[in-house]
């Protein structure tokens, strides 16, 4: 049976919060010329949350053996494609606690999703 993981990632508690935080981290921002050291910044952030999140959610520092499918499943106002930034910097907080790396050999795929819920999932599946 393939291995397994999930942990979720909490949005900001309150509707002006979570826009604003839409705004920061959309792949628009990123597409307007977000400058190298904003982004250095937003790097640092998401390692920071996606760790604390997985040490939090007591997720096995355990690294998958074989290629995984990662799925976000999203509840905010952007629009599908526009979570590609947020999706890379979590995808790169796994580095070393799940992932081997985020080559096509350990990382062969993805999907984004929406559901109802007022957080992000993020779900690591083996292939």
């Amino acid at each position: 049976m393939p291995e397994q993981a999930q942990f979720t990632i909490p949005y900001p508690p309150n509707p002006a919060k979570r826009r604003e935080w839409a705004k920061r981290y959309s792949l628009n921002a990123y597409w307007a010329g977000k400058h190298w050291s904003q982004r250095k910044q937003d790097s640092d952030f998401w390692h920071g949350l996606v760790t604390a999140e997985m040490a939090h959610q007591k997720v096995p520092r355990k690294l998958f053996t074989r290629a995984v499918k990662i799925t976000f499943s999203w509840n905010d106002r952007l629009d599908i494609d526009n979570h590609a930034a947020m999706a890379k910097l979590i995808v790169d907080a796994m580095k070393g606690w799940l992932l081997q790396n985020d080559s096509r050999r350990w990382y062969a795929g993805c999907e984004h999703k929406f559901h109802d819920r007022d957080y992000i999932l993020v779900e690591v599946e083996e292939l």
